[in-house]
């Protein structure tokens, strides 16, 4: 029986809220012919992982001018986007459990900036810090 931890800072429910869902095709010869999920290559919607984020966070006047034709999208100081990347890479390993905590909090008010925690055969989740 372990313990689940997630960390989550007021960036990181910003990005959660604008998580991308879908429709995509299920498997052929199945009852329901499309399902709900999410593209992991653009997990808010957009075409570049930095100028998403970025636009979502409210810094995307932050990018360095000249750069918004870039095979990449739009590029930022590297701290900046080494932070970005990190966010993002926080969200993507913990989906499943940010998934939990969002439906565990749809019914008590939804999830506010803080730390939370969970048996992980329970999901009964629980604030642990600010």
């Amino acid at each position: 029986m372990a313990i689940i931890k997630i960390n989550l800072t007021e960036d990181s429910l910003k990005l959660i809220s604008n998580i991308h869902f879908e429709r995509v095709p299920s498997i052929k010869g199945t009852q329901y012919p499309m399902t709900w999920g999410i593209d992991y290559y653009s997990l808010y919607g957009g075409s570049y992982l930095y100028e998403d984020i970025s636009l979502i966070l409210g810094r995307y006047d932050e990018k360095i001018k000249g750069t918004e034709e870039d095979p990449l999208g739009p590029r930022f100081k590297p701290e900046f986007e080494e932070y970005m990347l990190k966010l993002h890479e926080y969200i993507v390993e913990n989906l499943e459990y940010i998934e939990d905590l969002v439906h565990y909090y749809c019914n008590k008010g939804g999830l506010t900036a803080g730390t939370y925690k969970c048996i992980s055969s329970a999901k009964n989740w629980e604030k642990i810090s600010q």
